[in-house]
């Protein structure tokens, strides 16, 4: 549903500006305001106004065409007009009378007049001040969403745009001029209506008077626009259109404009997100890496290879993919002395982000931690960049751009005071920079979270901290609501994100009461999110549950979550589930291994199907922990095993558990291979094996296995006559059990006595929780 605001007056003065009592307002007629003008009147009046609609200038007025706003933001990027006072490019460009009078001594001398009231001047300058008061109060609208508020800011859109229109209608201006106005009109149609077919004629027509007076420069803006507003309509046309304006421009060898469109081109394709699409996007930045290197632009180098990189991540975590990722990262890093690259802070930390990334899904721990303090030197060094602005965007500047490029650019190529051009890229404000940068570090020091401190709690913890202070310097800021809203949607999925992590981490501490409310707050936060961008949260929050379940004692419940369609395996040949489903069915099945492992359990009989059908899956899966508990379980699982085969599963769980850095891995594997093969044995070794796996399960924090390391060493020591010792370690392990739900330690007491008549009961059967 579309909001229609009509019958926006324009007010316009008979003479002198007179003192404003009260002006009209576009939704409750005669409204009260507090301006002062420069004339001698007290108010508007019927003797010194008229109203101006489309077709006359008489007191009769028309209404306007419909402005038809968004009952829902899009997530588009919003480019801000200039200031209009006293630096907009559009009223600067309107000339101002001058007079002289001829002296007796025929020498003109200048002499001060009031000129005329331009009105042309005077329209402009409502409509900005319109935008202006509107995108004050945006930012507050935006997150509250309250109907008054959102019924005042689409007013003085409305009212702005009437302005404008106004001086397209109603007066001949100097084609410049009427170009730059029609850009700034087809800009906030653009961005803060859903009026495209206006948008569109509007820089058709402008088109139209930049090819007759070759303006170049402000052309090309309209081409960018009007590539994205067509992009809303029908994003094959747009794409196509785009690729003819990419073979004219480099025809002309504008290369400023060539990287614009060229980039634009590329995150058009990476918004469809289909495959071609994205091997198109690698192809435009493999052609915009060669153009800048021939011209000598290395920061535009620099961008394109790390974008390059940063698609090759998205399309797959595979080893091919992220081994391109690792090229086009090689070669961004090559320039990083570069003077232009050394001089953008934005750029440094978007290359250090793309670079931890790659590393997180190649799965190498002490190379993430290496990557990890690289992004936080890089953090530490970011205030002092120059060009880092509130907004988030940066500029790169242009070495070579085959044209004049002027000032009115409309924020995508500019001209600077002292000659240079560059090219502007919008990315993220300081504070989403600083709470990325504590989610990637969170996620790549969480395998040692137990053994150091919680750092990856706190690192967490820190960045979720830093939400509330974001929220309130978004209302500070003036920003337009649609701004305002897309930043408020991807404050909220970076919340969940680190939620989410944090989460996982409470988990493998198995502080499950914590992990609970987390979880809690967590699906509270999604559920604020737009569906599409909530779908792929939820199904990790489902899995989270089903640990939470199984790790508190409620099996039942795990393994109705384990088991559901949502986590269903897929073929051997076929998978059409995305890396992370793959991941998250994989570990949804190793889980129902743990709780139907028991003999006595009515599923048991599944146990083979289940392993055959992970077999595949696990064998070519990347993740090195997957691999070392699949082995795990197969040693401890299988029915139809040998000792020589247990001995090849644990041997190679044990290996991929070191690769990983998983020392929860590494604990279960020693503690079940204690109880395997050193049950009932005396010697030296048997209590070596049995001590490692204390201290493992001591180091993780993990009061179950702590507890069950505790019970297989007072077993060894038993059996070597030391009762004294092994009495005071098995007290010990049973403190640390007071803290397990009840459920865990009731079943903990069945299995010692299971465990005195010879049967298995490492991990009590099920209730391992961990993620």
């Amino acid at each position: 549903m579309s909001r229609y605001v009509t019958n926006v007056p324009v007010p316009l003065p008979q003479a002198h500006l007179p003192d404003i009592q009260a002006v009209e307002s576009p939704m409750n007629g005669i409204g009260t305001g507090t301006g002062t003008g420069t004339g001698t009147g007290t108010g508007f009046s019927d003797a010194n106004f008229a109203f101006l609609d489309h077709n006359h200038a008489t007191s009769n007025s028309e209404p306007m065409d419909a402005v038809r706003f968004p009952e829902q933001q899009s997530s588009s990027a919003y480019r801000p007009w200039p200031s209009t006072h006293p630096n907009s490019s559009v009223l600067n460009s309107i000339p101002l009378p001058q007079q002289k009078i001829i002296s007796k001594s025929g020498v003109a001398v200048p002499i001060a007049i009031t000129p005329p009231l331009d009105y042309t001047l005077l329209l402009l300058s409502l409509a900005e001040d319109y935008f202006a008061v509107a995108h004050g109060e945006g930012s507050l609208a935006g997150l509250r969403q309250g109907k008054g508020e959102m019924q005042t800011y689409y007013g003085l859109i409305a009212t702005g745009l009437g302005c404008l229109e106004a001086v397209l209608k109603r007066f001949r201006l100097q084609p410049r001029l009427e170009a730059e106005v029609r850009l700034r009109y087809a800009t906030v149609l653009h961005d803060e209506t859903e009026n495209v077919m206006e948008a569109e004629e509007a820089l058709s027509k402008g088109i139209i008077i930049c090819d007759r007076h070759k303006f170049f420069d402000v052309k090309y803006n309209m081409q960018h626009l009007l590539a994205r507003v067509l992009f809303k309509q029908n994003s094959r046309a747009s794409l196509k259109y785009l690729d003819g304006i990419i073979n004219d421009v480099e025809a002309y060898q504008h290369v400023a404009w060539v990287y614009a469109f060229r980039f634009l081109r590329v995150f058009l394709a990476l918004e469809l997100s289909t495959h071609l699409d994205t091997l198109a996007a690698i192809t435009h930045l493999k052609l915009i890496s060669d153009i800048s290197n021939r011209h000598g632009d290395k920061a535009i180098l620099t961008m394109a290879t790390t974008l390059e990189a940063m698609t090759h991540l998205r399309q797959s975590n595979s080893t091919e993919n992220i081994e391109q990722a690792q090229r086009a990262l090689a070669v961004a890093r090559s320039q990083q002395l570069d003077p232009a690259v050394a001089t953008l802070p934005q750029l440094a930390t978007l290359m250090q982000c793309v670079d931890l990334c790659s590393t997180l899904q190649r799965l190498d721990p002490a190379q993430a931690m290496s990557k990890m303090h690289a992004l936080q030197t890089t953090l530490e060094a970011l205030p002092e960049g120059q060009s880092l602005i509130e907004e988030g965007s940066f500029a790169i500047s242009i070495a070579h751009t085959g044209f004049s490029v002027t000032k009115t650019s409309n924020g995508v190529v500019r001209s600077m005071s002292d000659g240079r051009t560059e090219l502007i890229f919008n990315w993220l404000p300081k504070e989403d920079i600083y709470a990325l940068g504590c989610l990637l570090s969170g996620i790549a020091i969480t395998h040692r979270n137990t053994t150091d401190g919680q750092k990856a709690e706190q690192m967490l913890r820190e960045g979720l901290r830093s939400q509330d202070k974001m929220i309130k310097k978004t209302n500070a800021i003036p920003h337009s609501i649609e701004l305002t809203a897309a930043r408020n949607v991807w404050r909220q999925v970076l919340k969940c994100h680190m939620q989410l992590q944090l989460t996982f981490a409470l988990c493998i501490r198995t502080v499950w009461r914590e992990a609970q409310d987390q979880l809690r707050q967590l699906q509270e936060t999604t559920s604020n999110l737009p569906p599409e961008i909530a779908d792929t949260l939820n199904l990790q929050i489902l899995y989270l549950s089903g640990v939470i379940y199984q790790g508190t004692g409620d099996l039942a419940a795990a393994l109705s979550i384990f088991q559901s369609s949502s986590f269903a395996l897929p073929s051997e040949t076929y998978s059409p589930l995305s890396p992370l489903h793959l991941d998250l069915s994989i570990l949804a099945a190793l889980n129902t291994l743990l709780i139907i492992r028991a003999p006595t359990h009515p599923s048991n009989h599944l146990l083979s199907s289940i392993l055959t059908s992970l077999l595949p899956l696990c064998a070519t899966n990347s993740n090195k922990a997957l691999l070392a508990a699949y082995h795990l379980l197969v040693a401890t699982c299988s029915p139809t095993n040998t000792i020589l085969h247990t001995k090849q599963h644990l041997q190679c769980a044990l290996q991929a558990a070191k690769q990983s850095a998983s020392n929860q891995l590494m604990c279960l594997t020693l503690n079940f291979m204690s109880w395997k093969f050193f049950k009932g044995v005396v010697g030296e070794q048997a209590e070596k094996s049995a001590r490692a796996s204390q201290a493992l399960a001591r180091k993780g924090a993990d009061r179950l296995w702590e507890s069950v390391a505790n019970g297989v060493l007072a077993d060894t020591l038993d059996v070597a006559a030391r009762y004294g010792e092994a009495n005071e370690v098995r007290l010990k392990g049973q403190e640390i059990a007071v803290g397990l739900p009840d459920v865990m330690r009731e079943h903990g007491n069945t299995a010692d006595r299971e465990r005195c008549r010879g049967e298995p009961s490492v991990g009590m059967n099920g209730y391992y929780g961990g993620s």
